[in-house]
């Protein structure tokens, strides 16, 4: 009898604390407690709260490791109970995520961030960086799982441009900036470095943006088929575009009509600086039309890229805001200070910008524009680019700080990505 109560408390006793290795951390509850195990070569942690023991291994057999790690492991379970989070939850990383997306949208409440910065980060967050660090403890990712991350986003198809996987990482750095701040873990690990090569912007040359004007304004009211077609495997190629009319292969997509609003766009993007999300947010109220000595509209948009200061356009500008000012009224739009300048119809604004940008596509596909000399995707974005690359070849004694201060960037922007072109 007494041998087996012995054997069973010799079992027993390899998966509870041995009682003369039990401590107390230095400063923390006395329901924070540090032990060995007999099946066990490292210190093990418990905390006591919600009538429920939470243990984890400090997968360490030096006791100041340990240490460290019971007071990252109280400041997690803390957090948690102040969260209402969960306690058994060991998915670390998704909750400081989680945390990280809650911060940005306050921000874009405080007008720190923009409104798309926040949704390209909260996607890129929830579909490629939760799926893979979700379920990994904070204390457990170092550089060998940042590296092999990294290696991952490299092998994806279709491939991620060197930009968008240092996007990538630099969220991940995010997430644990935000662990390390709640000292859920002592200090952020190394991380792989992915150099992302500067890539000049795209513009387009005088005799292409007189093509552009002409042939948009001959295409106002003409529709098109996007389409959707395959290979001799079934495979889908590009996007395809005809008149409505001209072909019934493959998938349609939609039909694209295009608007008087088109031609417009052209003309006061490369004569205004503006970047397209400024399309979609500016109002009547943001226009002052100027004229003195020289004639310019003074535009007073939303704050864009933390950058506040007013833009003076060009002088034919002006012509492109009167026409749409005329046009508007004749589609029978109102021309209020609140009322938007481009498709002051659409009150879902990010609709009215996705219209263009799909009318500029058809443009470019008519043109055969869509790439750039060095196959550069030619967009919307563009037309700002043009304006600012014209500035820098044809503006008389034009410096890169009042240039810059103007389009709403940094001279070491115009430098690395505008003037790196000229000759």
């Amino acid at each position: 009898m007494s041998n087996s109560t012995s054997a069973s408390a010799k079992k027993r006793h390899k998966t509870v604390p041995i009682p003369e290795s039990i401590s107390y951390v230095p400063g923390y509850p006395k329901k924070l407690t540090l032990y060995r195990l007999e099946a066990s070569p490292y210190w093990w942690v418990r905390y006591f709260a919600k009538r429920k023991i939470i243990r984890r291994s400090t997968k360490t057999t030096n006791k100041t490791e340990a240490l460290d790690f019971a007071r990252t492991f109280f400041n997690e379970i803390a957090l948690r109970l102040a969260n209402n989070q969960p306690l058994g939850q060991t998915s670390r990383f998704k909750t400081c995520a989680e945390m990280l997306l809650t911060n940005m949208a306050a921000k874009v409440k405080r007008n720190e961030i923009t409104e798309d910065t926040y949704k390209n980060a909260r996607y890129r967050v929830l579909k490629g960086v939760v799926p893979y660090f979700g379920d990994k403890e904070l204390a457990d990712i170092h550089y060998a799982e940042l590296e092999a991350y990294v290696n991952d986003l490299s092998h994806q198809e279709p491939p991620l441009s060197l930009s968008t996987i240092k996007g990538y990482l630099q969220l991940v750095h995010q997430v644990m900036t935000v662990a390390a701040k709640h000292r859920l873990i002592p200090s952020i690990p190394h991380f792989p470095t992915v150099s992302a090569p500067d890539n000049p912007r795209g513009y387009f040359t005088v005799d292409e943006y007189r093509r552009m004007r002409h042939r948009a304004r001959a295409l106002v009211g003409k529709r098109f088929d996007v389409r959707k077609l395959t290979d001799e495997e079934g495979q889908e190629l590009p996007t395809s575009y005809f008149e409505l009319g001209a072909s019934f292969e493959g998938r349609r997509i939609r039909i694209v009509t295009i608007t008087r609003e088109l031609y417009e766009l052209i003309v006061f993007m490369v004569n205004s600086y503006i970047r397209p999300t400024d399309i979609k947010t500016m109002q009547h109220k943001h226009v002052e039309i100027v004229r003195n000595e020289h004639h310019y509209l003074r535009l007073r948009l939303p704050t864009t890229k933390k950058h506040a200061d007013p833009i003076v356009t060009q002088t034919t500008a002006i012509s492109a805001y009167e026409r749409l000012i005329a046009h508007n009224k004749a589609q029978g739009w109102k021309t209020d200070p609140d009322d938007y300048v481009f498709f002051p119809n659409y009150e879902n604004r990010a609709n009215a910008l996705k219209v263009l940008q799909r009318q500029f596509d058809v443009l470019m596909s008519d043109l055969n524009y869509g790439k750039g000399p060095r196959g550069e995707d030619r967009t919307i974005y563009s037309l700002r680019h043009t304006c600012i690359m014209y500035r820098l070849m044809y503006g008389k004694g034009i410096d890169h700080l009042t240039l810059a201060r103007n389009a709403r960037t940094s001279p070491d922007m115009i430098d690395r990505f505008y003037g790196s072109q000229l000759s």
